[in-house]
């Protein structure tokens, strides 16, 4: 999928901060994202969006918040995650 703005919302620069949320909004049907668990480690996002009318899980280092880093609280968040959408069967983005 060709998403041109997306050349506006990722700064060329490796240490300016962005929002991952609004990076996965451009990309996924409609803009539409259901964050799962968005009060725990925000520095990694998890969420539940369509793409094409399927549904697809969302996961993705948030630059914004600790530069992204990933700390055990993310690793966590993103390893249940991984593992409920493969019980079932949902594809990752």
């Amino acid at each position: 999928r060709q998403v041109p703005s997306l050349a506006k919302l990722v700064p060329d620069d490796p240490n300016q901060p962005y929002d991952m949320k609004d990076v996965i909004r451009e990309v996924v049907d409609h803009g539409d994202i259901f964050e799962i668990m968005p009060g725990m480690a925000q520095n990694i996002v998890t969420a539940f969006a369509r793409m094409e009318g399927q549904t697809v899980g969302v996961i993705g280092n948030n630059p914004l918040t600790l530069a992204g880093c990933l700390d055990i609280n993310a690793s966590t968040k993103a390893a249940r995650f991984v593992r409920f959408c493969d019980a079932f069967n949902i594809p990752l983005l």
